[in-house]
């Protein structure tokens, strides 16, 4: 039985927020109309304009009202628009704080742990090319690790790079999808 009701007021409900301007109308009308069968059911008093008019004042209070109702209805859709475009926003930027954390994190570890090992290395491989200048076989396999050292950091800037062209990503998104809702408004 209450989920009767609940479907009943969920359908009534719908039927109120799409169509305003038809129910204000329908009860302008119907008011209209049992006031005018008030009216005809004592036409055979003697009736002044003032009369007539205290019959159908609140007739012109019913427009007023529905007109209310309209603008009411107009602005509360403006603003679940508005509070479902603040929600996006706030996703997307929890998408970035959570993307910027991660990426800060991976970074911060890989630097800990790799670049204190790879500082000892470089120092070292300078080491031992100044101590074998002439032995090529070495310098050669210095050559390689130093190689290898670069690509290390350089993948580690490149995750950092990683980062921020991320957050362009999804802001740049948010933009765009911020532009679609803007001209689907229009």
């Amino acid at each position: 039985m209450k989920d009767m009701f609940s479907k009943v007021y969920k359908f009534l409900r719908k039927i109120v927020e799409d169509y305003p301007v038809l129910i204000a109308a329908l009860v302008i009308y119907i008011y209209y109309l049992l006031a005018s069968m008030n009216l005809f059911r004592h036409g055979s008093e003697q009736k002044s304009l003032v009369d007539y008019f205290f019959q159908f004042d609140s007739l012109f209070f019913l427009w007023l009202a529905a007109a209310a109702l309209i603008q009411l209805q107009r602005v509360r859709k403006n603003l679940e628009k508005e509070e479902v475009q603040r929600r996006d926003v706030e996703r997307v930027l929890d998408r970035q704080k959570m993307y910027s954390g991660l990426v800060k994190d991976i970074t911060a570890l890989l630097q800990d742990n790799v670049n204190n090992p790879l500082a000892i290395i470089s120092v070292t491989t300078q080491e031992i090319r100044r101590r074998f200048e002439t032995d090529t076989e070495i310098i050669r396999w210095l050559d390689r690790i130093e190689g290898a050292m670069k690509r290390i950091h350089n993948t580690i800037r490149d995750l950092q790079a990683y980062e921020a062209q991320k957050l362009i990503e999804s802001s740049a998104d948010l933009l765009e999808q911020q532009k679609k809702q803007e001209v689907a408004v229009k």
